[in-house]
């Protein structure tokens, strides 16, 4: 069996179970660079009940107060696991004791640590034949909340994983016709990186998005792609994991689980005993602020829809703008392919809304065409002030829009 497949080298099952009783050292702070070996490094970690601290590539580790540089990648002696199969090894990892910090994406100030279980980093996860002999594209940064679940998604089932993160259109284009994959995990951003349109791709049968907000149009253009796909939505968070899921836009708290969650002023909040634990979590009477504004699509069943990001809205002259609003509005012109909407400093406005636009091959849109056109769809300060066309737009290290 196919453990995981990454740029063209191949990894069985055999040769993690190989990897992991020749070893007798792991690196309790590990900053990635080869995936097969960070899954190593994980596995070996979860399987011996070792604590275990996970670092970006690219991440600079003097951005987080308190973490000794000298640590990471300082490996570590632990006794061989010695295992017969990986019947053993999936016992030992859904038994462990570790802790596993991760990080957030520091997009916005420092990078935060939260420290999560193999409870609540595997809450989500399913197993049982029904799950078996699937392929997944792995489309996340692995040392993420994200990466995490789709991994142990994969590895409990024991499951195949083709590393498609980062990766050019072409690219992934490529591993889902040869490798015939069956499920996509990804964020919305990734997905419309896959546009325009070309061709179908009918062996994939379920397609899943997750950390950024999605739209219709999306929707539509997943389906005609993968047209025997189902299609959903997930909540989720480095704080506590997945939370929510919906065929939609519109996710469901469910009714057992009400006392569980607040709204206050468009704010959802979450109680702590859904989450891992961090010295920077907050709470009010219990529950953790998560900054995801929300809209009641129906109180009374627990339906809503999620807006924005509250640390992503932008003061504009004293109005707050939804960037994801705008965007959707971009992306609704014809001949464009991406946009991302961000503000920049202004003395007397606050901000002045700016926004970068990636074209679909052959438009010669121009910037006075786009704002004519989102004349007639937006109120006059949610169109930004200045377009810059560009060839990609910017990720950060989790796959999702980089805003300036």
């Amino acid at each position: 069996m196919i453990f995981l497949l990454d740029k063209g080298k191949t990894y069985s099952y055999d040769d993690l179970l190989g990897s992991l009783n020749d070893g007798t050292t792991y690196y309790p702070y590990y900053k990635t660079s080869d995936i097969y070996s960070f899954f190593v490094n994980l596995v070996k970690a979860l399987a011996s009940s070792k604590p275990l601290v996970l670092l970006d590539s690219d991440i600079n580790t003097n951005e987080i107060d308190g973490l000794d540089v000298n640590k990471v990648n300082m490996a570590e002696s632990i006794p061989p696991l010695s295992c017969a199969g990986m019947d053993e090894v999936l016992a030992m990892v859904q038994n462990s004791k570790s802790k596993i910090t991760i990080f957030t994406s520091g997009t916005t100030g420092q990078p935060k640590e939260v420290v999560h279980s193999i409870s609540t980093l595997t809450r989500s996860v399913r197993v049982g034949e029904k799950y078996r002999n699937q392929t997944w594209a792995y489309a996340y940064n692995p040392t993420h909340m994200a990466g995490l679940q789709v991994f142990f998604q994969a590895f409990e089932n024991l499951n195949t994983l083709i590393n498609v993160f980062n990766q050019p259109r072409e690219y992934v284009y490529h591993q889902i016709q040869e490798n015939a994959i069956t499920h996509i995990s990804a964020t919305p951003t990734f997905y419309r990186l896959l546009l325009p349109y070309e061709r179908a791709y009918e062996n994939v049968v379920r397609v899943t998005l997750g950390g950024e907000k999605s739209d219709q149009h999306l929707y539509d253009s997943i389906k005609k792609i993968f047209p025997n796909a189902r299609i959903n939505n997930v909540y989720a968070s480095t704080e506590a994991g997945t939370l929510f899921a919906a065929k939609g836009d519109c996710f469901q708290i469910p009714e057992l689980a009400r006392d569980k969650y607040k709204v206050v002023d468009g704010e959802l909040l979450i109680h702590k005993s859904l989450l891992g634990s961090s010295s920077s979590f907050k709470f009010t009477e219990d529950f953790y602020h998560s900054g995801d504004l929300i809209e009641w699509v129906d109180e009374t069943a627990g339906l809503f829809r999620f807006k924005s990001r509250k640390n992503e809205l932008i003061n504009v002259g004293g109005y707050k703008v939804n960037p994801n609003e705008v965007e959707t509005a971009i992306m609704d012109i014809e001949g464009v392919k991406q946009a991302m909407v961000y503000g920049r400093a202004n003395s007397i406005l606050g901000n002045v809304l700016c926004a970068e636009v990636v074209l679909e091959p052959g438009s010669e849109m121009q910037e006075l065409d786009i704002k004519k056109r989102l004349s007639s769809l937006l109120q006059d300060f949610k169109i930004p002030r200045k377009i810059k066309f560009v060839d990609e737009i910017s990720l950060t290290r989790t796959g999702k829009k980089k805003r300036l």
